[in-house]
């Protein structure tokens, strides 16, 4: 089977017919080969004016070799131009690959790549005065198998027609509102009708960020708020792009950071169990050791003690017993060594001295069980205390001493 049979099977004995601004879109048998054809129509075909237009851009589009650019050759009879011959291939218009394929849409790059290609292309139009004027999706055609967008008559040819609104009937709202009032037409008339498209594209699903603000800029009413040109269109879809990129990689930068922490986190070990310490006053100076010590608490299992755990030990409870003796010898020393009670009489100073002697002897023992200490420690350290506590007191007293009672006969 060779090509134009496999085309003939495809489409069966009844071709398919596509309504373009220009006429009929179909494919037909000539001299033994299937060619895809447009049908002129009638209403144009009677202009001598669109024929002259007609036979000018035929000319001119025979020395354009861009890969977008769709050659035709003009059939005419005795009654005049009544067809356009496409160059050999396969061919659809976005029209009809949408309808057979709405999912196509959605396809990663495909909107991306036809856009691109149309910019570039139809700024290359600019550079020569030529204005595509109606990018409808009946009036842009693609090449099977690649997907390559491609034009075939382009509008500024016939801007000289009296009545555009039969060249554009059914397709008006993909053209400019200056095109029909005669006004200017220029590159922002085809940045109109590109944004148009865009539009038409993702009527049935959400439109992504990068073409949103475009888009509604392109297709204002006014040609002065438009982009002023395909170019600056193009630019400013590659900076929301660019923005929007820089979002994600922002996201996933965080995310990525997140997860490395709790990866992290995950990795160092278990925390042993540490018992709640009430917090002292404010006013007071932190200390690690309250007055609640367990000595269970230096080491963590029976079966490890060994002499370097019974050494620490032994250290650890010294110290906690040295800086709690201390506060309490401290308080109970201040009972005596201060001015008036060294002012007292010798009676009154020896009993307090008595008194204070068994407190502070108390204090050392309760301590010294508390601790874990034995006694004889306990008591040096206690002796060394208590001495220097009392050097400290008797050099910061006033009276140096207790009152002595008058002997007989003294006066």
């Amino acid at each position: 089977m060779n090509f134009e049979e496999m085309l003939n099977a495809q489409e069966g004995l009844v071709p398919k017919h596509e309504k373009l601004p220009f006429g009929d879109f179909y494919r037909k048998q000539i001299d033994g080969k299937y060619r895809f054809v447009v049908e002129l129509k009638s209403s144009l075909t009677d202009s001598i004016v669109f024929c002259e237009a007609l036979k000018k851009e035929q000319q001119w589009s025979l020395k354009q070799r861009a890969k977008q650019q769709l050659h035709y050759e003009l059939h005419e009879d005795s009654g005049g131009l009544y067809e356009l011959g496409l160059e050999t291939g396969n061919y659809q218009t976005l029209s009809q690959l949408i309808f057979d394929n709405p999912a196509v849409v959605a396809q990663k790059g495909f909107v991306d790549q036809m856009v691109k290609s149309l910019i570039d292309y139809t700024t290359k139009l600019h550079s020569e005065g030529v204005y595509h004027i109606c990018f409808a999706p009946q009036n842009v055609f693609l090449r099977k198998g690649d997907q390559m967008p491609m034009l075939l008559c382009h509008g500024s040819f016939y801007t000289s027609l009296n009545d555009l609104d039969a060249l554009y009937k059914d397709v008006e709202g993909f053209v400019a509102p200056e095109v029909f009032s005669h006004g200017t037409i220029d590159e922002r008339s085809d940045v109109y009708s590109l944004g148009k498209l865009i539009s038409f594209l993702y009527e049935q699903g959400s439109m992504p960020f990068e073409y949103k603000q475009v888009v509604q800029k392109a297709t204002e009413e006014d040609p002065a708020r438009r982009y002023k040109s395909l170019e600056d269109m193009k630019s400013a879809l590659a900076q929301k792009r660019n923005t929007l990129r820089s979002a994600y990689a922002l996201v996933a930068a965080v995310v990525i950071a997140l997860i490395c922490v709790f990866a992290y986190i995950e990795m160092l070990p278990e925390a042993g169990q540490i018992d709640y310490v009430e917090p002292i006053p404010a006013a007071e100076e932190a200390d690690p050791f309250d007055d609640h010590f367990d000595p269970a608490l230096l080491i963590e299992e029976e079966d490890s003690i060994g002499p370097e755990t019974d050494a620490m030990y032994q250290q650890k409870a010294e110290e906690i017993f040295r800086k709690h003796y201390q506060r309490e010898a401290d308080r109970i020393l201040s009972k005596i060594y201060d001015n008036e009670r060294m002012g007292s009489s010798e009676k009154a100073f020896m009993a307090n001295t008595q008194s204070m002697a068994e407190e502070l002897l108390n204090t050392q023992k309760k301590l010294a069980e508390e601790m874990g200490i034995d006694e004889g420690t306990a008591g040096k350290l206690g002796h060394e205390i208590v001495e220097e506590l009392t050097k400290q007191k008797q050099q910061a007293l006033d009276r140096k001493g207790y009152i002595k009672p008058k002997e007989d006969g003294e006066e």
